[in-house]
């Protein structure tokens, strides 16, 4: 069974096409100094100076009100269970020997978009610096595919191209659109993948979308040895009516936007979560407040009222210039805060850069 994308993320601004009110700007928590969570000390970057709330590697982070929940009641990601942060306190598991396989999966679709045919994926590996842990950059291009009729036939029923059929429901209206298939050659694993999409064509219509966090695994490879995974793709016109509903005005040209979810280690989305995104040396700060998003699986919408996650885990933020920034969250459990990730990420222009919370990856730690 294909692996699903990793976020209905961005779907989050991508759906907001019905709301007009302004998002929230997140609490600062307080100006008694910053707290620095009881599992961070994986990441040894200092609290950034004036930080009144959650210091996580660098990122200073709206201080949490409520204990994080893990979410049960959704159509992926979910569990029952105790908050899973273990992966913070001990060493991930060490990356293996990188090897090249084939890499397929599904283009599923954000928002209102068309069926998924062309649209052209590629996969990028992440800048390394010379300890091995990534800069956020967009590295060397290791293989590409498009989502035409190129795939083999499906065996039941047997047609070709083999689509796969995705029904929506919004407003009372159900809609069914196809979803292609894309294949490539050959990607390394155990390294930090970024999947990018646009239009094989200008006229295809799609607006470029930057994944971060995808990595193939070596244990976690289908029978044949393949990497299954679900890249998205976002329309044109979802990208210009989302960010004009967020924000109550259309995006100016040569600006990006930051979206994701936030799940704990063992993959499973947070609610109370909190998230802060600071540019790194060189960037500037988002013209626009970060924002979450409501608990409408089907459609959610900037929550005006909502000052950490829902229990999809959706967070957002707009109005950012081209340049690398650090994405970080922070929960609550008990008395103790606690870290729930960090990332750098690279921002282009006229895109979006997407990136989820999954504990942390073997390359972002020194070797024990």
């Amino acid at each position: 069974m294909l692996r699903s994308a990793h976020v209905a993320s961005l779907a989050l601004v991508l759906l907001a096409a019905c709301s007009s009110s302004d998002p929230p700007t997140p609490s600062d928590g307080g100006t008694s100094g910053a707290v620095t969570p009881t599992n961070a000390a994986w990441c040894a970057e200092p609290a950034p100076a004036g930080c009144g709330a959650v210091a996580v590697c660098g990122v200073c982070v709206p201080k949490p009100q409520n204990d994080l929940k893990r979410t049960s009641d959704a159509k992926e990601y979910t569990g029952t269970g105790a908050v899973d942060v273990s992966c913070f306190s001990s060493t991930p598991t060490p990356a293996g020997t990188s090897k090249n396989v084939k890499m397929k999966g599904w283009v599923k679709i954000f928002a209102n978009g068309p069926d998924s045919k062309n649209v052209k994926v590629e996969i990028f590996e992440e800048e390394r610096d010379a300890t091995g842990k990534p800069t956020g950059k967009l590295g060397k291009l290791v293989g590409a595919g498009n989502s035409v009729d190129t795939a083999p036939a499906c065996a039941d029923p047997p047609v070709h191209p083999c689509t796969l059929k995705e029904t929506r429901t919004k407003g009372g209206t159900t809609s069914e659109r196809l979803l292609y298939p894309f294949e490539i050659a050959a990607v390394p694993t155990e390294v930090p993948l970024i999947a990018r999409t646009t239009g094989t064509t200008d006229e295809a219509g799609w607006f470029p979308l930057y994944d971060y966090n995808v990595v193939a695994r070596n244990d976690k490879l289908n029978p044949a040895g393949e990497f299954e995974f679900n890249v998205r793709a976002l329309g044109n016109d979802d990208y210009a009516s989302i960010l004009k509903a967020a924000y109550n005005q259309p995006p100016q040209g040569g600006e990006s936007a930051i979206a994701g979810e936030v799940h704990d280690c063992g993959d499973v989305r947070l609610s109370a979560a909190t998230v802060g995104v600071a540019p790194t040396a060189g960037s500037t700060k988002p013209r626009y407040p970060l924002f979450y998003l409501s608990e409408v699986e089907d459609g959610p919408l900037p929550d005006s009222a909502r000052t950490s996650t829902g229990k999809l885990g959706l967070y957002a933020i707009g109005g950012a210039k081209p340049g690398v920034y650090s994405v970080s969250s922070a929960g609550k459990i008990g008395a103790d805060f606690v870290t729930l990730g960090s990332y750098k990420v690279q921002t282009f222009a006229d895109s979006v850069t997407v990136y989820t919370f999954r504990g942390i990856r073997p390359w972002q730690v020194a070797t024990k």
